[in-house]
């Protein structure tokens, strides 16, 4: 962009003319060319139709000749090259060739031309018939060179006349701005103060250029006046900052020449000199640092010490500023103290005070080290001991002298030893925490030689900021016999448990095989002719047996609870059809005294749910028992209850057993619950009991996930709650469960069977015999084992009832002997008779291979219903048309037992 203003409006006045001409000559070319083209097409049409009526009687005739002078006539002086006659046959007569230009036109027009062009055609007919067709051919070339001689003319006209029209225009505009000129030239008289240049100036200028001139020379007065208000504001501020700085800051002038020129008055009361002891003398006369170093070209900061004339320590924070001339060279230095002697003093009272606060601190440290009991053991980063406590020294019997500076391995067995350096070395690498952070049990070595146990546990003070490793050892060789004697008594308490557990099962077996004698002799009396006085006393025999194989049971029951051998059995079954078993068989017992016994299940308590109902049945069957041997008259009431809803599926059933019977005492109710403890003495003497009953339940009901209370009071009755933990389970498993084993379903008559009784004690085989020959089964008995495996190869049987606890060889050991045989004795029935009434006891009697599950004392109902499941579906076809009603004719399905 030009600077000049004269040639800034010639430019702009050059490109607007320019746009001008050259936007008229492109509309003027534009509406020549249409026009031509448009000129063109109508003289060819008219051409044509005068050339096609002067041919047209020559064509009708067939006088070519004359056609063909005719349009030699035609293309001679027009704007036509070609001309062509085809006939009807396709003769063709062609006069002309295709011109071309004889100087240079750009091709564009030509193709314009070309493109706008199109030949004329004509057709020749008479009377309705047609001769041949008449056809011209514009002379694209002629036309594209005429029109462009005609641009090259006007452009040439055109460029010359805005040459002429430019020059003239540059010519006045230099006359008309000449007065802009003149400005320069009086500038510097101007601004030497020369009034007369300045009118001058006002005068010659333009109008323009003058109200211009007026308007700025206002604005600089303003300035100057404004600058002038500023410069006194900025000259007071400096004079209030060196006031200031002047009491707050030692300042000083050093000259070109590194001597001191100026000082203010509080570097005389700072350093206690005289002004002109200073003034004239070297900075650096009495500086610790040299003074090349502070008189530089640059910013210098730092601290210098000074002496005071009293001799006393000064203490300054310096700043030296170069100033520069004109020429860039260093004209004097400005130096600024600030005294810092306070602070310095603070800062070395500070850390003398740090100093003697780590000492104080690393002997309380120390101290505190000391009076650990386990060893500290503190290394650097590669390992080596930087210092002990005095459990270390004792621990390994070495003095804290002959451990600083040996590596920590020296501490360590040597396979110990090469782990930890292993360890230690991938930490160090690779920040892998094989041993930092983490406690483990090593073998140490002591001074001696001796190697023990350690626990070593190593950590990293990189985190708090030190680069140290602290190891803590504790000999733990006393641990190590400790847990061994442990491990042994552990063994032996394991020992003893299990010796206990086969004592409880050889008790319950030798227990429950006598018994099973007594009460099985006592059922055979039935069947005798007695007289009524001899049967009463049987029936007292009985009930006494009853009561001694109840207390039997309780306590089997807390021996096994004691011993923790009793496990949840965990089965789908409906809390309310438990509740009401037991009502049931309880009922009559109820009956005798006149009691109200009654079961109800409010609409909460879920059809089906998971627990233990062997466990469940037992707490009911002791709590409604105990009901109703203490209630003399009135009621006992079985309820139950959804307490809360739990996690999921879990809920917590709530069982209420209430009764109108004699009531407990506030006092009693707190050891009720405690085994061997009854409400009192007389209570044990009235109505018996062994007082493990409620023990066991409060037991069963912490084991099944709940707890039990009473709410009592004497002459009013009592109220048993008790609670159990249980899912939420499938209605359909247990009605399946049910329709498959209904205890209340009368088993299905037997046919007449053929039974091999296996049993060690000659009372119970005895017992055995003599029901089942009384109900028509002819038996076969055997003592062992081996004599059952022998008797079942020699002759074939419809069922074996086998004991499993027996000398020589037990009933399990048999069974899976006799399924070991070929067949058909492979596939005899096996029913399994045993004292071990559990889940486990018959999982174990069915992997055996045995078919029925028994418990002693055995009971009729019970005994006969196990023979006919093992033998159902597997009696040979022979016996199958025998098939009469073996069930015992004085036995119901109460509680007499074989």
């Amino acid at each position: 962009m030009p600077q000049s203003l004269s040639a800034r409006v010639f430019l702009l006045y050059a490109a607007m003319f320019s746009l001008c001409i050259f936007l008229s000559l492109s509309l003027y070319f534009h509406h020549y060319i249409s026009q031509r083209l448009e000129d063109a097409q109508m003289t060819a049409g008219m051409l044509i139709e005068v050339t096609a009526q002067a041919i047209q009687e020559s064509v009708i005739i067939g006088d070519y000749d004359a056609v063909k002078r005719t349009m030699e006539t035609a293309v001679t002086h027009t704007s036509f090259d070609r001309v062509a006659f085809i006939d009807i046959s396709g003769a063709r007569i062609a006069l002309g060739q295709e011109s071309r230009t004889k100087g240079y036109v750009p091709q564009w027009l030509i193709d314009l031309f070309a493109e706008r062009f199109y030949d004329v055609n004509r057709v020749i007919s008479a009377g309705g018939r047609d001769y041949g067709v008449l056809r011209l051919s514009f002379d694209v070339a002629t036309a594209s060179e005429e029109v462009w001689s005609l641009i090259k003319a006007t452009l040439t006209l055109t460029l010359g006349g805005l040459v002429v029209g430019l020059a003239v225009v540059r010519l006045l505009l230099m006359r008309w701005l000449t007065n802009l000129n003149t400005l320069k030239a009086l500038e510097e008289r101007v601004q030497v103060g020369e009034l007369d240049a300045q009118a001058q100036l006002m005068q010659s200028a333009p109008l323009e250029i003058r109200q211009a001139i007026d308007v700025v020379n206002r604005t600089a007065l303003s300035l100057r006046n404004q600058f002038g208000q500023r410069i006194d504001a900025l000259m007071d501020a400096l004079v209030q900052h060196k006031n200031a700085l002047d009491q707050t800051a030692i300042v000083s002038e050093i000259d070109a020449g590194g001597r001191v020129t100026v000082v203010n008055d509080l570097y005389c009361d700072t350093l206690g000199i005289e002004r002109g002891e200073v003034v004239g003398r070297p900075l650096a006369a009495d500086e610790d640092d040299a003074q090349s170093a502070i008189l530089s070209a640059e910013i210098w900061r730092g601290v210098v010490r000074r002496t005071r004339r009293d001799g006393s320590a000064l203490w300054l924070n310096r700043t030296v500023i170069p100033i520069f001339d004109s020429q860039r060279a260093i004209e004097k230095w400005i130096c600024i103290d600030l005294d810092i002697s306070a602070q310095k003093l603070a800062e070395e009272e500070l850390r003398v005070a740090h100093r003697q606060s780590e000492e104080m601190a690393e002997r309380h440290l120390k101290a505190i080290l000391d009076a650990v009991g386990d060893g500290v053991v503190i290394a650097n980063q590669e390992g080596v001991i930087t210092d002990v406590n005095r459990a270390t020294q004792e621990i390994f019997g070495i003095p804290r002298g002959g451990l600083v500076g040996q590596p920590l391995t020296v501490l360590m067995a040597e396979n110990a030893a090469a782990r930890h350096d292993a360890r230690m070395t991938d930490y160090l690498e690779n920040r892998v925490a094989h041993v930092i952070g983490r406690t483990r049990e090593d073998t140490g070595r002591r001074g001696n030689g001796e190697l023990f146990p350690i626990e070593l546990a190593v950590g990293n003070l990189e985190s708090v900021g030190i680069p140290l490793f602290i190891g803590i050892v504790r000999d733990i060789s006393e641990r190590r016999k400790t847990q061994e004697s442990l491990r042994r008594a552990k063994e032996m308490a394991e020992a003893g448990s299990r010796a206990k557990s086969e004592f409880l099962a050889t008790m319950s077996h030798e227990i429950r095989t006598p018994m099973n004698g007594v009460l099985g002799m006592l059922s055979l009396l039935d069947y005798e002719d007695l007289k009524p006085d001899h049967r009463d006393k049987l029936t007292v025999a009985r009930q006494s047996a009853e009561s001694l194989l109840h207390i039997l049971d309780d306590i089997l029951d807390f021996s096994k609870l004691e011993a923790g051998r009793i496990e949840v059995e965990l089965e789908t079954c409906d809390p309310g059809y438990i509740a009401e078993s037991v009502v049931q068989v309880l009922r009559p017992r109820a009956a005798e005294k006149g009691l109200d016994l009654t079961c109800r299940m409010q609409p909460s308590v879920p059809a089906a749910v998971v627990t233990d109902p062997t466990r469940l049945r037992q707490i009911l069957y002791n709590l409604v028992g105990n009901a109703i041997k203490f209630t003399e008259s009135g009621h006992v009431a079985v309820r139950a209850r959804r307490a809360k809803q739990l996690d999921g599926r879990r809920v917590l059933l709530e069982f209420e057993v209430e009764d109108t019977g004699i009531g407990i005492t506030p006092g009693a109710a707190k050891t009720l619950f405690q085994r061997f403890t009854q409400a009192d003495s007389s209570i044990t003497r009235r109505f018996g009991g062994t007082g493990l009953g409620l023990a066991i339940c409060k037991d069963l009901c912490t084991l099944l996930g709940g707890t039990i209370r009473v709410d009592s009071a004497p002459g009013r009755g009592s109220v048993f709650i008790f609670s159990i933990g249980c899912d939420i389970g499938d209605p359909a498993a247990i009605h399946s469960a049910a329709a498959a084993e209904d205890p209340g379903k009368a088993p299905e008559p037997l046919p007449t069977l053929r039974i091999l009784a296996v049993d060690d004690n000659p009372v119970n085989r005895n017992v055995v015999e003599a029901m089942l020959v009384r109900q028509g089964h002819t038996v076969t008995l055997a003592g062992n084992g081996l004599e059952a495996v022998d008797a079942v190869m020699r002759q074939g049987f419809d069922v074996v009832l086998m004991d499993v606890q027996m000398p020589e060889m037990d009933g399990l050991t048999a069974t899976r002997r006799i399924r070991q045989l070929p067949e058909p004795q492979s596939r005899t029935p096996v029913v399994a008779l045993t004292a071990h009434a559990s889940e486990a006891a018959w999982k174990e009697c069915a992997e055996a291979g045995m078919n029925a599950f028994a418990t002693k004392p055995i009971r009729l109902p019970q005994l006969f219903s196990a023979i006919s499941a093992a033998v159902r579906g597997t009696m040979a076809p022979e016996h199958t048309a025998d098939v009469a009603s073996s069930e015992p004719e004085h036995v119901k399905a109460d509680e007499n037992p074989l």
